[in-house]
């Protein structure tokens, strides 16, 4: 059996609008997301009225064929104590 050459994983930047291909919505469509982040293999995506994360493999993000952006809030780093 021959090697079919691989296709390249699409790389969004964050704050991308995204489709997810292994995520359908209620019509069968797949679901359209913000992209946060790919971690430890795998690409974290979050609803674009808000909302908790979810992940997704990064071979199934794609890019929209009309790039749109939102504005990302990345959490700030923990706090710590003063030391006095």
């Amino acid at each position: 059996m021959p090697n079919r050459p691989r296709t390249p994983v699409y790389t969004p930047t964050v704050g991308e609008v995204v489709r997810d291909l292994g995520h359908r919505d209620f019509t069968g469509d797949p679901v359209e997301a913000v992209y946060m982040d790919t971690l430890a293999g795998l690409a974290y995506l979050r609803p674009l009225a808000g909302g908790c994360e979810w992940t997704t493999k990064p071979e199934h993000v794609q890019a929209l064929a009309s790039p749109r952006f939102i504005t990302v809030q990345h959490p700030s780093r923990p706090r710590t104590a003063d030391v006095a």
